[in-house]
């Protein structure tokens, strides 16, 4: 049985919470104004994080590593039915995919900026009780990890995509 923490969120008038992982076939809504940490489906030991302004997934052994591995979720810059991640310790800088890359960058308020830092919550690509992140103005592509580093590419039904693009939404690293 998986323990839930209450962390009572409103989402689109939907309540949810987030426990080890979120049921998104449940909740057609996103986790908003939350902190997550954000752990590989097929790593389990490894979680999203940014270092040097790239997005990548790495184990978690101090403090700057569980510091850059924790999320603002925001209501998405583009679309307020998706999310875009805001680093905690970087404020003002979110997750973004440029060149399919995925990078933290600033909010320059640009209308590329926000559809680039969009991204929609849907059921997990292999595990239904997981999540996986479409990008907003790629809907068909998908933040995946490939030698550990962050893209987006596009869906593909190979079972290596399908888990590398799977993630669980997990309560945000102690700092």
């Amino acid at each position: 049985m998986k323990t839930f923490f209450a962390l009572a969120l409103t989402l689109s008038a939907l309540p949810i919470s987030i426990s080890a992982s979120i049921n998104p076939a449940n909740a057609q809504s996103t986790p908003v104004e939350s902190t997550v940490s954000i752990r590989a489906f097929n790593f389990p030991s490894f979680y999203i994080r940014h270092r040097f302004f790239l997005g990548e997934i790495s184990t978690i052994s101090n403090s700057l590593d569980r510091a850059d591995a924790r999320f603002r979720v925001r209501s998405g810059l583009s679309s307020s039915s998706c999310v875009s991640f805001e680093s905690s310790n970087v404020p003002g800088y979110y997750l973004r995919h440029q060149n399919f890359r995925i990078r933290l960058a600033p909010n320059d308020g640009t209308t590329l900026f926000r559809n680039d830092a969009t991204f929609c919550i849907k059921p997990g690509l292999a595990s239904l009780t997981d999540v996986s992140f479409s990008a907003y103005n790629f809907p068909n592509y998908y933040i995946r990890h490939r030698n550990l580093e962050l893209y987006i590419s596009p869906y593909s039904t190979d079972s290596v995509f399908l888990n590398d693009a799977t993630f669980t939404l997990v309560s945000p690293f102690n700092l």
